[in-house]
């Protein structure tokens, strides 16, 4: 048996054993799914309950007069002002420059977010689209837009930990893998083998947030390219980590825990549920060198727009670096038998 066909033939018998197995694909999918529906049902409380805007657009160039048709077309109370600044009779003044726009919003805050649909509609990214309060602070933002990328890697999190660390440990614990041990089978080979299933599912994950960014316009022709990079990196990164905790772990229960834990510090430095803006200096540095914020600051950037902390193409260096190098230590201290030495 060569090297390929035993890629191969574990490859099929692991895609089999994995998908006989309910309970490991419901634990698998079912943060992205819960979280998904959770910050869904949150975002339509907060923007769909809010009165509908009265909107002021200022200026009355080429562009203005397509945003006034996109607007009216829209059935949303549109027409040209003077001045910016949102007052009485209107409650969203929307000031064009080239290809940004920016939206002064009065209180009570209105239904903004179909406005900045408009706006999207008549060429301008849905990522150069500001908006702020009457007291000038930043609005709250496209809720779901904010936490795309959180659910996104909590879904990838749990593929990577919950459907391969857990597992794997479990074989170990049974003496399957001592079976494997005494194969030709090399550690790198078996390990590789168990990623094509996984890996598939991450990428149905993947797809499914870009298809709701697409629908949604947060995403735009070449950033769509590139967020893509972004998901492969980040998921190759995530099942290093999670082979490696596999590598030597005796006991699954331990690492279902550890699986458990893992969402909770990927949402707290997610930034999108608890401001790390209002965390300690040496906290808010700390949180840069975590991996998992790697990802999401990559991925953000293009489903939110946000303002990574460094180039998107250097969190891309850090993510393949740190998946290479965690992949070949995994493979190394890789053991078939929990008494192994």
């Amino acid at each position: 048996m060569t090297s390929r066909s035993a890629l191969v033939e574990l490859s099929l018998a692991n895609s089999r054993e994995l998908l006989r197995s309910g309970k490991t694909i419901f634990g698998m999918l079912f943060v992205f799914v819960f979280f998904l529906v959770v910050v869904w049902v949150l975002h339509l409380s907060f923007h769909n309950n809010r009165d509908a805007p009265v909107v002021g657009i200022v200026g009355d160039g080429a562009k203005s007069q397509q945003l006034l048709v996109a607007l009216q077309a829209a059935e949303i109370d549109a027409r040209f002002i003077q001045s910016s600044g949102a007052s009485a009779n209107v409650t969203v003044t929307v000031s064009l420059n080239g290809d940004s726009a920016h939206l002064d919003l009065g209180s009570p805050t209105p239904a903004w977010l179909a406005v900045s649909a408009a706006i999207h509609e008549v060429g301008i990214p849905t990522s150069a689209i500001t908006a702020t309060g009457i007291d000038g602070s930043p609005a709250t933002p496209d809720f779901l837009r904010a936490n795309l990328a959180s659910i996104l890697v909590m879904g990838l999190l749990a593929i990577a930990f919950m459907g391969t660390s857990v597992p794997l440990v479990a074989l170990r614990e049974r003496g399957t893998l001592r079976l494997f041990g005494t194969t030709p089978v090399r550690r790198l080979t078996f390990i590789v083998a168990q990623s094509p299933i996984r890996f598939a599912l991450g990428a149905a994950e993947a797809a499914i947030i870009l298809g709701i960014a697409a629908v949604a316009g947060y995403v735009e022709s070449f950033v769509a390219v590139r967020l893509a990079v972004t998901l492969l990196l980040g998921l190759l990164m995530l099942f290093a980590f999670a082979y490696l905790l596999a590598s030597r772990s005796r006991n699954a229960d331990a690492i279902a825990q550890v699986a458990g834990f893992l969402p909770v510090i990927v949402i707290f430095t997610s930034g999108t549920v608890y401001p790390t803006s209002v965390l300690p200096g040496f906290l808010q540095d700390a949180i840069t060198v975590i991996p998992t914020t790697w990802f999401m600051q990559a991925a953000s950037a293009d489903l939110a727009g946000t303002e990574p902390f460094t180039s998107v193409y250097l969190l891309w260096a850090l993510m393949a670096a740190t998946a290479v190098g965690v992949a070949l230590l995994a493979a190394r201290l890789f053991r078939w038998d929990r008494d192994e030495s």
